[in-house]
């Protein structure tokens, strides 16, 4: 999935880093030390494993997973990677999940966990939060903040592509937003 979506990017022309586990470990701050501060820089492909702690990509406005882990820590600390001290801005979070496929296997694993972690740490339940407006039939068929399937409201990479190639058209405008990076 990396590769295809690496792949993706280059095809579209899109500046971008990657970092998965084959990546030098001596090379990856300086790829995200250029993906947070280099205009040209819009993307950030990585590897739950491989970039899921230790690195700060406050540059980040909207995170995509494309990939699942089975342990819950990992999914939180790679979300909290745009999470951190400096950032400036809202931060969304999706998640691809293919419906019909392991990723339903794992989602229901991630929430049973994250529950059973909760109630043995706090008292609480912890979830993913999926938006009831989003679901296609049960949490396990949809990511949160994605929509259903139906015709003309499927998100796609290349919508974000695009909301990306906008918001770097538009950022030379007086009072525009300066969130730069997707």
């Amino acid at each position: 999935m990396i590769d295809a979506i690496h792949q993706f990017f280059l095809k579209k022309k899109v500046g971008c880093i990657r970092i998965d586990g084959g990546t030098p470990a001596a090379s990856r701050q300086a790829l995200v030390t250029e993906f947070q501060e280099k205009d040209s820089i819009s993307a950030a492909v990585l590897s739950i494993r491989a970039a899921g702690v230790g690195l700060t990509l406050t540059a980040a406005s909207t995170v995509i997973f494309a990939e699942l882990s089975w342990t819950p820590g990992d999914i939180i600390q790679a979300e909290d990677r745009a999470h951190r001290i400096g950032q400036v801005s809202a931060v969304n979070i999706y998640y691809l999940l293919a419906n019909d496929t392991v990723d339903d296997i794992i989602w229901d694993v991630l929430q049973s966990k994250l529950e059973n972690l909760g109630q043995m740490l706090d008292g609480n339940e912890n979830s993913l939060e999926v938006s009831a407006s989003d679901l296609k039939s049960s949490p396990s068929k949809q990511g949160p903040n994605f929509p259903s399937s139906s015709p003309g409201k499927q998100k796609t990479l290349d919508s974000f592509v695009k909301r990306c190639n906008n918001i770097q058209k538009h950022k030379d405008e007086p009072n525009a937003k300066q969130a730069r990076h997707c």
